[in-house]
């Protein structure tokens, strides 16, 4: 299981664990979820004990090289400063909102990623504001007050179960909002914000792969290579738990290992670019750079809630797993929930079609 998932996770470069479906294929949240008695089948059960077993093996590893220090040292030579990090995602925002400003200047405007089209003419001015004003530190927070305000007029537009693809937002502008303060209380919170919506993000689309498979057939109609000679639903699937695994990796190892995923998940993100072109460049920008600061800065020290010093390693890795079935569990329950509280059938037919 270890070498599939890692096979996986080379193989789904522009797709399943990168591209955003909704942003080049069709898709239908009036229609409800698949069953989840349909979910829960063989294959299901059978690949989530597989990566309960991966997960536990894996932190393992992982518990074992921090104990020992495995390249801390070195790596913390390498790791860039808060000011660099800051100008990092600074730069990166200005750089989407200044190419979303131009996609609504001379073709369709967005609110924040490709699907989320809008002919609101107002749209594309606070785009060019947001990217003009993240320069300068003392305005950095007008920038988050512009972001908050797209999150939610795209809200109004698309509804709020929709957006839940994209906390990733919410998060960069809690991070730019709370720039100016000072404190390694407030840079604490500033980071875990970032680092977690990123994080939701990827395993609420993970989640989405179980719910609505059938979005992603088209693309494997267009590209059969990547199944690899798997039905289509089973690797559908599978690509659903390599990315959820890999996601909760990313959040919560301790070790050297969790700034090599997202090194890893980085080059998959650029891999996509090559294949879907500048729209998903600018689409998933921010998810770059967040994996970039991951990468060459490591995660804070947060992280450490997560390590149990004081028992075994085996006792962490069972501790760890524990933490991946309740995520999964939880994810899962989540993305059903909602969408019975928010699109249930009276309010699914307020949900636009979808503008593909």
């Amino acid at each position: 299981m270890l070498l599939l998932t890692a096979l996986c996770a080379v193989i789904l470069p522009a797709t399943e664990a990168s591209a955003h479906i909704k942003w080049f294929y069709p898709y239908d949240l009036t229609q409800a979820p698949r069953d989840i008695g349909q979910v829960l089948q063989s294959n299901f059960v059978i690949l989530y004990i597989a990566s309960a077993v991966a997960i536990y093996v894996f932190f393992v590893v992982d518990r074992t090289l921090y104990r020992t220090g495995f390249l801390r040292a070195p790596l913390s030579r390498l790791m860039i400063s808060e000011d660099q990090a800051y100008w990092i995602i600074r730069i990166c925002v200005s750089v989407m909102f200044l190419a979303l400003f131009l996609y609504g200047l001379f073709s369709e405007a967005m609110y924040l990623t490709p699907e989320l089209k809008t002919a609101n003419p107002l749209v594309k001015w606070v785009q060019l504001a947001i990217a003009a004003v993240v320069w300068f530190r003392p305005t950095v927070p007008l920038a988050a007050i512009g972001m908050i305000g797209l999150y939610f007029m795209a809200g109004q537009d698309y509804g709020y179960y929709h957006m839940m693809d994209y906390p990733l937002f919410l998060g960069l502008a809690v991070f730019l909002l709370f720039s100016t303060m000072k404190g390694d209380g407030w840079m604490t919170l500033r980071y875990v914000a970032l680092f977690a919506t990123t994080g939701i993000s990827l395993l609420w689309g993970a989640v989405e792969k179980f719910a609505y498979p059938n979005w992603f057939y088209p693309l494997l109609d267009d590209l059969p290579f990547l199944t690899f000679g798997f039905p289509p639903e089973l690797f559908v699937m599978l690509a659903g738990f390599v990315e959820f695994n890999l996601t909760f990796v990313l959040l919560s190892s301790a070790s050297i290992v969790s700034r090599l995923v997202a090194f890893a998940f980085n080059m998959i993100f650029l891999l996509a670019i090559y294949i879907f072109g500048l729209i998903d460049a600018v689409g998933h920008l921010m998810i770059i750079a967040v994996l970039l600061v991951l990468t060459i800065r490591g995660p804070t020290k947060a992280r450490e809630f997560l390590v149990l010093s004081d028992r075994s390693r085996w006792t962490e890795a069972y501790f760890m797993t524990g933490l991946w079935m309740l995520a999964m569990n939880v994810i899962f329950i989540a993305y059903y929930g909602l969408y019975a509280l928010m699109l249930g059938p009276e309010a699914a037919a307020a949900v636009p079609p979808p503008a593909n």
